[in-house]
C-alpha cells in the first residue's frame, strides 16, 4: 500500500501556501492540524451573501456573485469535512448554518423535492456550462446536491430545528425517489453516498438505510463499469469491490502528484469563450490538491509525521 511521503507532504504545503486562494490553504492546514477548524468559518464568510447564500466562486467553475444551491453545498461540504456538526457550538459556526438553512427551506422553490441547483443570472458571468440553468442540467445533477444538503442539514442542527424538520421529511421522500430511479447520474450516487455518511450515526430512517446502501452500491459498480464514475468519487459508501478498486486508484493518485508538489488540473469549462478559464484552471490546483489531500487522510494514505514550527 502505497503512502504519500512526509517530504511530499511538505512540499504539498509549501506549494499550497504560495499558489493557492486561502480557503484552499486553510482547508488544507485544517486537515494537517496545524489549525484549528474554526478558520474555515472565517474563510466562508468571505463567500457568504446578504440573504445567507453563497456564491462568488467559492466553487471556482462559477464567478456568479450571487447564491446558488450549489455553492450552498460546497459550503456544508467544507464545514463536514473539516468536522462541523450538531455538536459544535461556536457562535459563528451556528450563523452560517442558520442564515444558509433558511435561504434554503424558506426562499428556495422544491420541485419533485428537489432544489434546482443552479441560476439564470451564472448566463451573465464567466461559467462551466454545467452551471446554465436548464434542463439538459438539471436531469444531468438528478438528487444532487438536494439529497447532499438534507444530509447536512440533519447532522448540522439539533433536531428541535425547523430546518432538521423540514429535511426530516424531504429525507423520506428522496429516498423513496432514488430507490425507483432506474437511470442514475454519477451526480445522484454523491450525493446517496454523501447522504448515509451524514445520517449513518444518527439512528435516522433505519429501515429505508439498508436498501439505500445496497442500491448505491449496484449502482455504483455498474457507473465505474460504464466509465460514467471513477471509485473515488464515492468516498464514504463500504464494498468490497469497491473498496479494492478505490485502493488501486488511491495508489494512482499518490504516483500522480506533479514534480512542482501539487496534482495538476486541466479540465475545460466546455465553452471556450471565457478568459477566466486560465485563471480558475490555476486556482482549481490548488483546490484538487487539498481535496486529494483529504481523500488521503480519510484512507489512511499519507505518512505520519507532525510539522514542526518555528
Amino acid at each position: 500500500m502505497k503512502l504519500l511521503t512526509k517530504d511530499k507532504q511538505i512540499d504539498l504545503a509549501n506549494q499550497l501556501s504560495l499558489k493557492s486562494r486561502d480557503i484552499d490553504v486553510v482547508l488544507f492546514n485544517i486537515l494537517d492540524e496545524s489549525l484549528p477548524k474554526e478558520f474555515m468559518l472565517d474563510s466562508l464568510m468571505l463567500y457568504q451573501n446578504k440573504d445567507g447564500g453563497f456564491g462568488n466562486a467559492l466553487y471556482i467553475d462559477n464567478y456568479n456573485p450571487n447564491t446558488s444551491v450549489y455553492q450552498i453545498y460546497e459550503a456544508f461540504r467544507l464545514l463536514d469535512i473539516t468536522g462541523f456538526d450538531k455538536n459544535s457550538f461556536e457562535e459563528l459556526y451556528i450563523d452560517i448554518i442558520n442564515k444558509a438553512g433558511n435561504y434554503l427551506y424558506n426562499r428556495c422553490e422544491l420541485k419533485d423535492n428537489i432544489w434546482n441547483p443552479n441560476i439564470k443570472s451564472t448566463i451573465d458571468y464567466p461559467h462551466n456550462i454545467i452551471f446554465e440553468d436548464n434542463d439538459i442540467n438539471l436531469k444531468m445533477f438528478g438528487l444532487h446536491p438536494t439529497f447532499s444538503l438534507v444530509g447536512y442539514t440533519l447532522k448540522f442542527f439539533n433536531d428541535k430545528k425547523a430546518y432538521y424538520k423540514k429535511a426530516l421529511k424531504m429525507a423520506d421522500k428522496l429516498i423513496d425517489i432514488y430507490l425507483a430511479k432506474e437511470d442514475v447520474t454519477k451526480y445522484d450516487l454523491i450525493s446517496v453516498d454523501s447522504f448515509i455518511n451524514s445520517v449513518k450515526s444518527l439512528g435516522l430512517l433505519k429501515d429505508k438505510l439498508d436498501n439505500l446502501r445496497n442500491k448505491l452500491i449496484k449502482d455504483t459498480l455498474k457507473l465505474i463499469d460504464l466509465d460514467l464514475i471513477k471509485p473515488l468519487e464515492i468516498i464514504y459508501i463500504k464494498d468490497n469491490k469497491l473498496d479494492s478498486l478505490r485502493e488501486k486508484e488511491l495508489d494512482n493518485l499518490i504516483d500522480g502528484i506533479k514534480d512542482f508538489g501539487m496534482w495538476d488540473y486541466k479540465a475545460s469549462w466546455g465553452n471556450n469563450k471565457y478568459p477566466e478559464e486560465d485563471s480558475a484552471n490555476l486556482k482549481w490546483i490548488g483546490s484538487v490538491s487539498a481535496n486529494n489531500y483529504y481523500l488521503l487522510k480519510y484512507y489512511e494514505r499519507l505518512e505520519k509525521w507532525k510539522r514542526q514550527y518555528v
